[in-house]
């Protein structure tokens, strides 16, 4: 899934070029990374993306020799229930037995052969009519994430891997709460990804979800008429596919991720993905000069020095699209800036 606008990277991220298009972490665009990630256990030719058509050159950018046939375009970003229904039914006319690995485009995820044999095993288990998710374990009590109730007691354990009963997904939590589910040990991040077999996702989505199976049968019906096909997908209510189908269906199973993980949801991920200084700073880029400086992140896309100092907990960005100064605690407010700039413009 590569439809995200990436509108907490401002100013580098763009509506025409998102943060899964940058290397906002590592050397390679996000997607790049993801790509090579599916390789390692995947064929090329069973590697779909699935974002906003006018994504594909940036795409194509990205992962050279992608072929277009491969890309799922859809006709507006509708969230990411919308998004699986138009994949499932792309996919599924090859082949309903076909079992499924989704994933966002723009995590990072360092340990490639973990994830590859994880992910490997989570395939094989969807044989049976469960939807299987990652679940990551928690190393703060974080606000930002939902969270994954599971019964540790009781695995299932085909072969040497365990998959795990979800009891109940949780929305993202006060700090108090979320300081609880991490004490208890049994809830972990919901990382987004899933694992399932094509024909289960639709029979599930017809016991659990009846408006957006609905959705579903409409959309299949009219699928050769292009028109019409982008006229129901239009008009169809935007919701993830937690809230539509994943806080409600019993046949949920996961596991528990034993690899590295973050979903780069803001600068401050930057800041704790990259090496620091004795004072804790973070430079991304070169002519960076911290003084008298603690806890900050310095980024920048220019060639110009950018100095810091007597500041603690700052993020400074640079971009050919403009320039953020912000505590780095409050830099996911950077989308009140695209929103006061849209009022400018208008």
């Amino acid at each position: 899934m590569a439809g995200g606008q990436g509108t907490r990277f401002w100013p580098w991220s763009t509506g025409e070029k998102p943060k899964q298009f940058l290397s906002i972490v590592g050397t390679e665009p996000l997607i790049t990374q993801t790509y090579n990630r599916l390789k390692e256990f995947l064929t090329v030719e069973n590697i779909f993306i699935v974002a906003d058509g006018k994504y594909l050159a940036a795409v194509k950018e990205a992962i050279p020799g992608f072929k277009e046939e491969n890309y799922i375009a859809e006709p507006s970003p509708k969230n990411t229930a919308p998004c699986l229904i138009l994949s499932n039914i792309v996919l599924s006319r090859a082949g309903s037995d076909a079992n499924v690995v989704v994933v966002p485009a723009d995590h990072y995820i360092p340990d490639v052969d973990t994830f590859a044999a994880q992910f490997l095993a989570a395939l094989d288990f969807a044989e049976q009519k469960f939807i299987i998710t990652s679940g990551i374990k928690p190393d703060m009590p974080h606000t930002g994430y939902g969270y994954i109730n599971f019964a540790e007691k009781e695995p299932v354990q085909p072969g040497d891997r365990e998959f795990f009963n979800v009891v109940e997904f949780k929305e993202k939590p006060e700090l108090a709460v979320a300081e609880k589910y991490v004490k208890a040990g049994n809830y972990y991040w919901n990382s987004g990804m899933f694992v399932y077999k094509l024909r289960h996702f639709k029979e599930l989505l017809a016991e659990y979800s009846p408006y957006y199976y609905e959705q579903y049968l409409a959309l299949e019906e009219a699928f050769d008429d292009k028109e019409k096909f982008t006229g129901i997908f239009n008009n169809i209510e935007k919701q993830s596919i937690d809230y539509a189908l994943m806080e409600k269906v019993k046949e949920v199973r996961m596991f528990k991720a034993r690899f590295g993980w973050s979903d780069v949801g803001a600068w401050s991920s930057v800041y704790e993905l990259n090496d620091k200084d004795k004072q804790d700073n973070a430079a991304v880029r070169e002519n960076s000069i911290f003084i008298d400086s603690r806890d900050s992140l310095i980024f920048s896309t220019e060639e110009k020095p950018i100095a810091v100092i007597g500041l603690e907990n700052v993020a400074v960005i640079n971009t050919e699209n403009g320039i953020l100064v912000a505590d780095i605690k409050q830099v996911q407010e950077v989308k009140k800036v695209l929103n006061e700039l849209k009022k400018r413009n208008s």
